[in-house]
């Protein structure tokens, strides 16, 4: 049982990757199914962090993410499938090996935007009913014990501290890190260290298995940047996805939900970003520093 060439979206938290994948949604063919953790996690108990590797892909654990995801596909009457996971961005190997057929998009965003965004889910205080809501379409019995005791020490330190103990993809070494660290600063490590990860991961595939896109061109400039995405994800259309998503994309769109860093907590971010700035082309600096 395989998926007919599944798109696979993925990116730091806030990087425009739901965004993304609503935009291949809006193909006719596809079927979006949100971000299906629980499905994703299937065979896999407490682990230290989401890092996922190529050998953990058992064929138990790669049939049951399938059929999982082909049931979905199915239910909807689609006959291909697309997710927005940011988990995938720390198992590039592990997701390659299930689904050796997936084309992954791989979003970036400028991280003076993405990480006041990412901080507000750090501190954030969730409630049950919307945590199932997010994650209905993938809920699934055996992965639900190590979701829940997740979600309820989040939900007691939230309260008692005003910051997680996870929220999010858990990078290596970020359970080390949050200790003695401000959750700006943890916010700024999470977001360097999936991005690195997801970079030097997709290099070992083949070029035509991933696309790195970025979100503030996407904005800025939908009819150019769609174009290559749908040609990339083979959908059907081109032109009538294109035409559709400058519909659908606002470019002035701002999302509300955001937590700004203090002087101090930028300043203490800066080293912790600069070398990724410029690697990908964004401007060094943060906000206030008259370089960002």
């Amino acid at each position: 049982m395989c998926l007919d060439r599944p798109i696979l979206v993925t990116g730091t938290p806030r990087s425009g990757k739901s965004v993304t994948a609503e935009i291949v949604g809006l193909a006719p063919e596809f079927e979006y199914v949100g971000e299906p953790l629980m499905i994703w996690d299937i065979g896999f108990g407490r682990c230290a962090d989401d890092r996922r590797v190529a050998t953990e892909a058992s064929e138990k654990i790669r049939r049951r993410i399938v059929e999982s995801c082909v049931t979905l596909v199915a239910r909807a009457g689609k006959c291909r499938y697309v997710d927005a996971l940011s988990y995938h961005a720390l198992r590039i190997p592990f997701v390659h090996s299930v689904m050796p057929e997936a084309k992954i998009i791989h979003m970036i965003r400028d991280p003076i935007e993405a990480i006041p965004e990412m901080l507000y889910g750090w501190t954030y205080r969730d409630f049950v009913g919307k945590a199932i809501m997010r994650r209905r379409k993938g809920l699934k019995v055996t992965t639900l014990p190590s979701h829940a005791l997740r979600f309820t020490r989040n939900y007691v330190l939230s309260r008692v501290r005003g910051k997680r103990a996870t929220w999010g993809p858990r990078v290596p070494g970020l359970s080390e890190f949050v200790i003695g660290h401000s959750a700006a600063e943890v916010a700024a490590f999470q977001w360097r260290r999936m991005v690195e990860i997801a970079l030097d991961d997709l290099k070992a595939l083949s070029a035509d298995c991933y696309l790195n896109v970025r979100f503030d061109k996407l904005l800025s400039d939908t009819r150019r940047e769609v174009r290559p995405i749908a040609e990339f994800c083979g959908v059907a259309d081109p032109s009538a996805l294109v035409e559709c998503a400058e519909a659908m994309i606002d470019p002035a769109f701002k999302f509300e939900k955001k937590v700004f860093p203090s002087e101090a907590e930028w300043a203490a971010i800066a080293p912790l970003i600069a070398p990724l700035q410029d690697r990908l082309g964004f401007p060094r600096g943060v906000p206030g520093s008259g370089s960002a």
